[in-house]
């Protein structure tokens, strides 16, 4: 018999309150050995613009990294030396194409043990990169500060705190996803209707934290302060010294990077096969947390959602109209981040063609392809499924 046991999301370093938000609070200062990182990343902005940050880092000593004891020390490490080492390349004109021996070294280091490429994505800027006010309260973008900044002002850590705002929203939606794709595995249809319920209150919930990123964070202000430090490594690359004489190439920060929404579709079935998108948000996995981008494909694996509405809609008419409400609510979402990356970057770029996204994709066509694969999940009526379900 086929093993119809649900997921256990605590297994990939999912807590079923924060997500893909980390389980303990963020660390807020490296243990002793480690002052130079601490004074640098608090004196971060002023550096860049003193025009001093590479002869500072250029200096930098390195520490002894068997000191950071803790997955939190390792995990704040990173977000210290991906910031480093973006400013390094994009604090100054020209921008920079060697990272020097003091930052490539330990960041080689902490990189390989969090499994990331070593350049700013948005495990660092998101997940690891917030503290909250108050201890007692929850974590709510009321109640939440950044760490971390480049220039620093309250655009840049908005755009940052809506983000971890709605990851801590989506949140309760994957112990959703893990039940929902089990209530099909064990042919339970009103749970299944439940947990379908219970997703698009979630989808919900992130659409209404996604549409508060306008109330303080310029779009201006966004794309010639902060986007630019979000870039990643284009052509011809940049080298790590002391790690690789050979450039590297890789994307910067982006939306794609966090696990929230291919989870969604993971857990619903939407698929995405074009070559506008699949090729990039199957790279961007490689930018999440390790056991984060094993718990998608663990949904992957899991039984079909979307092919068990095909074949118990017509007797279950509100399992398929639940179904088409999170479609419906994820391809709205999607519509919605299209407007706003629309509104932030390609009009601040005036009728430049050549205007990419932080993470390097041109940013219009790929978003509108995803929506469009979005979209083709719906089942537009019950007579129709024995088509739809040859074209699954």
């Amino acid at each position: 018999m086929p093993d119809t046991s649900p997921i256990n999301p605590t297994d990939y370093q999912v807590d079923p309150v924060r997500g893909f938000l980390p389980s303990q609070n963020p660390v807020q200062q490296l243990p002793s050995g480690f002052e130079t990182w601490e004074h640098i990343a608090a004196n971060l902005s002023a550096l860049i613009i003193a025009g001093k940050l590479r002869k500072t880092i250029d200096q930098m000593p390195v520490p002894d990294l068997k000191k950071l004891e803790t997955e939190g020390q390792i995990r704040r490490a990173m977000l210290l030396l991906s910031h480093f080492g973006n400013a390094y390349i994009w604090g100054d004109n020209p921008p920079a194409r060697v990272i020097p021996h003091s930052l490539a070294v330990p960041w080689a280091q902490v990189a390989e043990h969090v499994g990331r490429p070593m350049i700013i994505s948005h495990a660092s800027i998101v997940l690891d990169n917030w503290r909250l006010l108050d201890e007692q309260a929850p974590l709510a973008l009321e109640n939440i500060g950044t760490l971390q900044l480049f220039l620093g002002g309250m655009d840049e850590a908005w755009f940052y705190l809506i983000t971890v705002a709605l990851e801590a929203r989506g949140a309760a939606g994957l112990p959703a996803l893990v039940a929902l794709q089990h209530a099909v595995a064990t042919h339970r249809t009103e749970d299944v209707v439940t947990h379908l319920k219970a997703v698009v209150g979630m989808i919900e919930e992130v659409s209404d934290a996604l549409q508060r990123v306008y109330e303080k964070c310029a779009p201006y202000v966004f794309y010639h302060r902060v986007r630019p430090f979000l870039a990643g490594w284009d052509a011809p690359g940049v080298i790590y010294e002391g790690i690789s004489d050979t450039p590297v190439m890789l994307f910067g920060g982006s939306a794609a990077q966090s696990s929230l929404f291919q989870a969604i579709d993971a857990g619903l079935g939407v698929k995405h096969e074009d070559q506008k998108t699949s090729p990039f948000l199957m790279e961007m996995r490689n930018y999440m947390p390790p056991p984060h981008r094993r718990f998608i494909e663990a949904l992957e694996a899991s039984p079909s959602v979307h092919q068990y509405v095909l074949d118990h809609g017509t007797s279950f008419p509100t399992l398929q109209d639940q179904y088409n409400t999170c479609i419906e609510l994820l391809s709205a979402f999607r519509k919605q981040h299209l407007e706003i990356t629309v509104r932030y970057i390609k009009q601040q770029a005036q009728l430049d063609a050549d205007a990419l996204g932080t993470g390097g994709t041109d940013f219009v066509p790929f978003l509108t392809v995803v929506r469009k694969e979005t979209q083709k999940k719906t089942i537009r009526d019950r007579k129709d499924s024995t088509e739809l379900r040859v074209q699954s």
